[in-house]
């Protein structure tokens, strides 16, 4: 490893292999690696990856379900001096040729599931199906090597999702903003070399670079939680119990399943210590439940656009109220908000405007999408020629007297109902507190008389007017959805979030109930 601290996501898992070489880094359900032979792995997967002709700055795809193998495959590429892109394994066959004409790859790493599926087979690839170039028992018999060196500056990944318009928007971080993440979120939540880190989200979502790159600064141990087992949570919670998982990071959505399904009272969850979320609202009454189901667990909310990986966090003192939003919080440390309102005036105290940000942790753009880059970014001319360059999240904020921030809605999911605007992040909040009510999503939809329709998900409510009498507490009347949909459940993304295009897209097909 390179002298001094690490400068490269390359140098992490060899450091920790150094402090601690037979502690545990990476347990799936059929395999456990410590990081002295995590080391080697990788070290000899890079080897293999140049072999195939990958050079420093190629793209090596990891394109398969959550694994040891994927784990190893992403630490691998950075190794090998690539960067690293994990796409999901369900992805549309028309984004996944998009991503091959954007990214070109120079190496494809798959699973049994996945080899096939892959628009160009003329790529290499690495997995253990007879169409696979090299198998991982190929990829054994190379000889491990240093990592490829490269400057801090340079990408070290990317993490693509479809847009809007179903044509791949991929943000790439490199390996300074991606290492300085590592480093605040070790000091954020006090990471140590005794951790146990559930890794929860698929490695295609920004989530789990928690486990990815904060676990091995650390020398923790991350406990890779299958994506088929989230179906599962009383499987889920059984995993933790069994691990001794001391922190966890997920999106509100499967710690509510935990909850209402997982038997949390039939466990010995004693060793989580700490219980991360973020990536949508959590409805008061059910964090508060879930806080009392685990007493022993310190709650944090965490706020950060995958563009910038985080940016703002928010430590439960106690359980929140009803009548009370859970603050996204305030800025950790080597970064500067603003709030902007419509007009492009810089709100100096308490106010609701667009969240701006500039961070140490930001991408350094989009792959091959000037035009993103264009709207997504606001140069401030400073000192003469000097700048500070800020990302615009496209988030609505409200910030309160003690500095305190709380996330209103989406500026491009801000819709007008019959004159009024109405915040489609707040219809969902509203329905989501409704006692009964596990998710929701509240769509438009091409009807005069109806404009607003709220799908709800839920095993306990059959009546719609009970959940429409209950929002109409909350929210003003402009905002109350004309019509309520009940459905058993709801279509939700690999990462685990409410699909509310899908959603939307079922509705209109007549397929929701």
């Amino acid at each position: 490893m390179s002298q001094g601290r690490p400068y490269l996501l390359s140098h992490l898992v060899i450091g920790a292999a150094e402090r601690d070489p037979q502690g545990l880094a990476v347990a799936g359900p059929d395999e456990r690696l410590d990081h002295a032979t995590l080391a080697v792995r990788i070290s000899k997967l890079a080897a293999a990856l140049r072999t195939t002709g990958v050079s420093p700055g190629d793209r090596v795809v990891v394109f398969a379900p959550k694994s040891v193998d994927t784990f190893t495959a992403m630490h691998g590429a950075l190794h090998a001096g690539a960067i690293a892109v994990p796409v999901d394994p369900r992805a549309p066959i028309p984004v996944l040729e998009a991503l091959q004409r954007e990214l070109a790859p120079r190496a494809i790493v798959v699973a049994s599931t996945t080899a096939d599926r892959w628009p160009d087979r003329s790529v290499p690839t690495i997995g253990d199906t007879p169409s696979c170039t090299l198998s991982w028992e190929d990829v054994a018999e190379h000889d491990a090597t240093g990592p490829v060196d490269r400057l801090g500056s340079d990408p070290a990944y990317v993490i693509s999702t479809s847009g809007s318009t179903g044509r791949p928007k991929s943000i790439v971080h490199t390996h300074t903003s991606a290492l300085r993440y590592a480093q605040l979120a070790a000091d954020c939540y006090e990471l140590r070399d005794d951790d146990r880190l559930g890794n929860v989200a698929p490695f295609h979502f920004d989530q789990s670079t928690f486990e990815l790159y904060a676990g091995p600064l650390v020398g923790a141990a991350t406990i890779l939680v299958p994506d088929v087992l989230l179906r599962f949570p009383a499987n889920v919670s059984e995993l933790l119990e069994r691990e001794r998982v001391t922190t966890w990071y997920s999106v509100p959505t499967i710690l509510r399943q935990l909850r209402l399904r997982g038997a949390l009272d039939q466990r010995d969850l004693s060793a989580l210590r700490w219980v991360l979320f973020g990536g949508e609202v959590f409805p008061p009454a059910a964090l508060r439940a879930l806080m009392a189901e685990l007493p022993h667990a310190r709650f944090s909310n965490v706020y950060g656009p995958a563009e910038v990986n985080q940016c703002t966090y928010h430590h439960l003192d106690g359980p929140p109220s009803d009548d009370e939003s859970i603050p996204i919080g305030r800025a950790w440390h080597d970064t500067e908000l603003r709030v902007v309102t419509p007009d492009g005036a810089v709100l100096g105290g308490v106010g609701r405007g667009e969240l701006q940000i500039r961070t140490s942790t930001a991408m350094v753009g989009y792959w091959g999408r000037p035009d993103l880059n264009e709207k997504a970014f606001v140069d401030e001319a400073v000192d003469g020629a000097l700048t500070r360059r800020w990302y615009r999240s496209g988030d609505v904020v409200e910030r309160a007297a003690d500095g305190l921030l709380t996330f209103v809605g989406r500026v491009d999911r801000q819709v007008k109902i019959r004159g009024t605007r109405v915040e489609l992040e707040g219809v969902e909040a509203a329905l989501n507190a409704v006692d009964g009510v596990t998710a929701s999503a509240a769509v438009c939809v091409d009807d005069p008389d109806a404009p607003l329709v709220a799908i709800v998900q839920t095993s306990t409510i059959t009546d719609p007017d009970v959940v429409q009498r209950a929002i109409r507490a909350t929210l003003p009347p402009g905002a109350v959805p004309d019509r309520i949909v009940i459905v058993e459940s709801l279509p939700i993304t690999t990462s685990g979030k409410v699909d509310t295009v899908r959603a939307a897209q079922l509705l209109e097909m007549g397929t929701s109930t």
